[in-house]
């Protein structure tokens, strides 16, 4: 119960940066890092209703594909810390409640925001409104006939037009959506669903 609190903090604060920003800053985590050290804790204490083995096989095996996603360039590195504290929380339907809770919240905004053509593939936008607006992932840059790709890993693209950064030149992009903001509200959600429809499996976790 504190522990998922806890990291119920992290996520709602970190869900806003994502909006806002679409950076999350690693401070952000304190509270669910104390919410997993209070898991492991609680584990020692004799709390722990479904054994540690289980809790550091899902968290390895979940952890471990996300930071491999993260090290191949596929997601951002917050959106793989994100991923390792769903996989964190004690219930034994997480990660899958949370992550589905995710998913329902990703389905609507994508579909928004493909209704109003932002996430509609590819599209070329003015390096002053790339450099403005958070949200963008670069694909290349365009200036006069040259066309330059960036590096696809998604964690060091944006920095690598910003250090070009050529006035007057283009940029193609496509729309970066805030996953950690996806999966902080599906959390929040599957948190809210615990402690209206079955409080007494929310009251016994750590």
């Amino acid at each position: 119960m504190y522990a998922q609190l806890l990291i119920a903090v992290s996520f709602a604060i970190a869900s806003y940066q994502d909006v806002r920003e679409r950076a999350v800053s690693d401070l952000v985590w304190i509270p669910a890092v104390a919410g997993v050290v209070y898991v492991v804790y609680s584990f020692y204490g004799g709390g722990f209703p479904l054994g540690f083995e289980f809790f550091a096989l899902k968290l390895a095996l979940i952890g471990g594909i996300a930071l491999a996603f993260t090290l191949l360039g596929g997601i951002g590195q917050a959106d793989a810390i994100a991923i390792a504290f769903v996989a964190a929380d004690p219930y034994i339907l997480s990660p899958l409640a949370p992550l589905l809770g995710g998913a329902a919240v990703a389905l609507a905004h994508i579909g928004y925001e493909f209704a109003v053509g932002n996430a509609r593939g590819a599209r070329t936008i003015g390096m002053e409104q790339f450099l403005r607006e958070q949200r963008w992932i670069p694909k290349a840059i365009i200036s006069g006939e040259e066309r330059t790709e960036v590096n696809r890993d998604v964690n060091v693209a944006r920095e690598e037009v910003e250090a070009a950064n050529k006035p007057g030149a283009m940029v193609e992009v496509r729309y970066g959506v805030p996953t950690v903001a996806y999966l902080g509200l599906g959390y929040v959600a599957y948190l809210l669903y615990l402690v209206l429809f079955n409080y007494a499996a929310f009251a016994s976790l750590p």
